[in-house]
């Protein structure tokens, strides 16, 4: 069957089953860490039914490198749905890491959570993803001549690394599995913006942060123009698909959102946002 009757059927379906539906929410960001159980939100019981189920409401925050398309992306999703988006942009006084808040909020707000990374057994019972729909790596950047791909670091020499990523537990252990003298020594920073600053100053020779990143500090800091990505080698990449989070009680919804994403991959949509923004994709999820 041609993709376009394909997805126009899928858009039917979607359409006839989707009044059955109660929608609530979630939410939470970068390699977070969660309860295992579930939080409470203060005044959770006052929030009440939602009435209005003709819209797609969703979370971004401004504070995500790609939350401009995945806001697109969402927009995307709410059409094939057949549903109005609704977009809701979290305050800057959220703490991703304050999780009551962040239940609050998918409680009151939205119904899917955009721009998680969908990190491998990295969420509790209480939430749910969908299916990935762009996917990211993590990358290794330098400034000096030379240097092409991490092998061609001279042990001794500084790296710089946003710390307690899946990318950064990984460089480290693989730089203790060498002998001292082959080690590199590996500082651990609070944020990407971070280890670009040290690249910026010379105090690494090499930074490792998460390439959306990198591409939207990169287009806004003349310092960071002479900065560029080389190869992991010896290291395998580290790519993680990004996707959204919503409460596990969502099931219909989860369904609904992963065909509409299966779709939307299928027939381009998403790609032409991808590359409409020059996400650094590594290929299809």
């Amino acid at each position: 069957m041609p993709v376009e009757s394909s997805f126009q059927r899928f858009r039917l379906l979607a359409c006839a089953a989707w009044a059955a539906i109660f929608m609530t929410a979630a939410s939470a960001q970068q390699e977070p860490e969660f309860y295992n159980d579930q939080p409470y939100a203060y005044g959770e019981w006052n929030i009440g039914r939602r009435m209005d189920q003709s819209e797609f409401r969703y979370c971004v925050d401004q504070r995500d490198p790609g939350w401009k398309q995945d806001g697109e992306i969402a927009d995307a999703i709410a059409g094939a749905l057949l549903l109005q988006p609704k977009r809701y942009v979290t305050p800057s006084e959220f703490a991703v890491e304050d999780l009551t808040k962040i239940y609050g909020i998918l409680l009151e707000n939205c119904d899917v959570y955009m721009g998680f990374k969908l990190i491998p057994s990295g969420y509790p019972p209480w939430v749910a993803v969908t299916r990935a729909y762009y996917e990211v790596g993590y990358a290794f950047v330098t400034g000096k001549p030379g240097i092409n791909a991490l092998a061609d670091l001279p042990a001794g020499r500084p790296i710089a690394a946003t710390g307690g990523t899946s990318a950064h537990v990984r460089l480290v252990s693989y730089n203790i599995s060498l002998r001292p003298e082959q080690r590199w020594p590996v500082f651990p920073y609070g944020s990407d913006q971070l280890v670009l600053e040290s690249l910026a100053a010379g105090t690494a020779d090499v930074g490792l942060l998460w390439a959306t990143s990198f591409r939207d500090m990169q287009q806004q800091n003349p310092a960071y123009a002479g900065l560029r990505i080389i190869s992991s080698s010896p290291l395998p990449p580290t790519n993680l698909g990004v996707g959204g989070l919503l409460l596990k009680q969502n099931t219909f919804l989860r369904a609904a959102v992963d065909d509409a994403i299966k779709a939307l991959t299928a027939d381009g949509t998403i790609a032409a946002i991808l590359n409409k923004y020059k996400t650094p994709q590594t290929g299809k999820p």
